[in-house]
């Protein structure tokens, strides 16, 4: 099957539907884009900024050439605008959608008995801000996408939709809709509940004078700045993914039992092992480890200092080597980092570690 994609539909013109639009017009593919949004203002900005190449009034009509859509709406929208949309569109245009959760979805696919090729998507990207003007071509770049074949999914379509979203410079990631679900879940969706139980907590216990809400530093800004998220947006999410978030929230408690008996037994050991633990997880997280795909990377041995990231990237960009992804690992226990630097190819790898070799600095394949 040789599927040619060359007109793209995006409904919902908003942060991400806009973000999908401008990438893919920066991308030197050509793609004729096509756009739908409730907001007239919105899509008469996209056309002024050749974001997009046509804005449509009609759902029934103003898609039937495109061969992939964007489905950049809310779950509860879905259904209204999938009865509209699928009168014109060609039988084989492949659907696809931007949400959080994917189970919901795939089902109300399946209840509409939609016959065109559909996969969920997940872009793992996003802003504190909202709306087309929000918008940026550079919003998925190096970010994970997921995407939520099933097991009627044809591999071409998959394919191709890969490539989409490898033009939009995000990293696309294969997973069933159930285990996405269970993913986001354990680090979106509770984290979310956490944050926002938090400031509720400091709310409920603080003083007359707010004397908590004054003195709160930047641990706990940091640690519930996502509670500063839309309400209505997460409830819609938290009730989406109700299954996956209570069994994530069951495990949760058991683990603060746990250490709440460590604590009233005054169990020390156990206590800084529970801490140690987490430690040494959160530290790999910025490891670089990646399951998904091949990375090509070096490290090098810089003071963790401000501007060397800066200082690095220049050398290499002024010898046309292009990266990837670049940042410092280590816990913050000592004043000596290491900066970790992934590119898109081995032969780009090389160039870099040849090019600041020669600069002086103390550099290496990471394997």
């Amino acid at each position: 099957m040789n599927i040619s994609v060359k007109k793209i539909g995006v409904i919902g013109l908003g942060l991400i539907g806009g973000s999908i639009a401008r990438a893919l017009k920066r991308s030197d593919k050509n793609y004729i884009i096509k756009a739908w949004d409730k907001d007239k203002k919105n899509l008469e900005q996209g056309f002024e900024e050749k974001v997009i190449d046509e804005y449509i009034f009609s759902i029934k009509e103003g898609f039937f050439e495109c061969d992939v859509i964007f489905l950049c709406i809310p779950v509860f929208a879905m259904k209204e605008i999938l009865d509209e949309l699928l009168i014109s569109i060609s039988p084989n245009c492949i659907l696809t959608d931007v949400g959080s959760t994917k189970s919901d979805v795939v089902a109300l696919i399946n209840e509409m008995k939609v016959k065109n090729p559909f996969i969920g998507g997940h872009p793992l990207a996003g802003s504190e801000k909202s709306g087309f003007a929000a918008s940026r071509a550079n919003l998925f770049e190096n970010a994970y996408y997921c995407l939520t074949p099933t097991e009627n999914t044809d591999d071409e379509i998959l394919k191709k939709l890969r490539d989409i979203v490898t033009d939009l410079g995000a990293i696309p990631i294969d997973m069933t809709p159930s285990e996405h679900d269970r993913v986001t879940a354990a680090i979106s969706h509770v984290p979310h509940v956490i944050a926002a139980s938090l400031v509720n907590l400091i709310d409920e216990l603080d003083s007359p004078d707010n004397v908590m809400k004054t003195i709160s530093a930047g641990g706990f800004k940091d640690l519930t700045r996502i509670a500063s998220a839309s309400p209505g947006l997460w409830a819609g999410i938290c009730l989406s993914n109700r299954e996956k978030i209570l069994d994530t929230l069951l495990s949760f408690r058991e683990g603060l039992k746990r250490f709440e008996n460590d604590l009233e037994s005054r169990n020390r050991k156990s206590i800084e092992e529970f801490f140690a633990s987490a430690r040494e997880i959160r530290n790999a997280l910025s490891d670089g480890k990646n399951i998904f795909q091949k990375t090509y990377a070096i490290t090098v041995d810089v003071d963790d200092r401000p501007g060397i990231i800066a200082l690095i990237a220049t050398a290499l960009a002024n010898k046309n080597i292009n990266i990837k992804n670049i940042g410092i690992l280590n816990s913050r226990e000592t004043e000596e980092g290491a900066l970790e630097i992934q590119f898109e190819s081995e032969e780009s790898r090389l160039q870099g570690l040849e090019t600041l070799s020669r600069l002086g600095y103390q550099a290496k394949l990471k394997e």
